[in-house]
């Protein structure tokens, strides 16, 4: 799944791009790309810069970049906390999620 992530990131950092863009140019399926831009956007990693109907192109935000280096470098963690969670439920658990590689 990383290399996948990271060829959709790669792409993404060259241009902005569609999810039919990405597919094309990486051979992976599109239902993969799709699902993986709505994580991507969810989380902060891409944005949306053009959306009329169901065509959207997205382009990488910092913090994609920064994952990208991450990606590239082949070591990263990854602390991902949503806005949901509330001060005190940070504090009690105390642990954010964290994804080492």
């Amino acid at each position: 799944m990383q290399w996948k992530l990271r060829l959709i990131l790669e792409e993404l950092y060259k241009a902005p791009r569609n999810p039919g863009d990405i597919a094309g140019k990486t051979g992976l399926p599109r239902y993969e790309v799709l699902a993986s831009f709505h994580v991507l956007e969810a989380l902060g990693f891409v944005t949306t810069i053009y959306s009329r109907g169901t065509h959207r192109v997205y382009k990488l935000t910092s913090l994609g970049e920064k994952l990208l280096q991450a990606l590239r470098l082949g070591s990263f963690e990854i602390d991902i906390r949503t806005e949901h969670q509330t001060a005190e439920s940070m504090a009690a658990s105390n642990s954010p999620v964290t994804v080492e590689a």
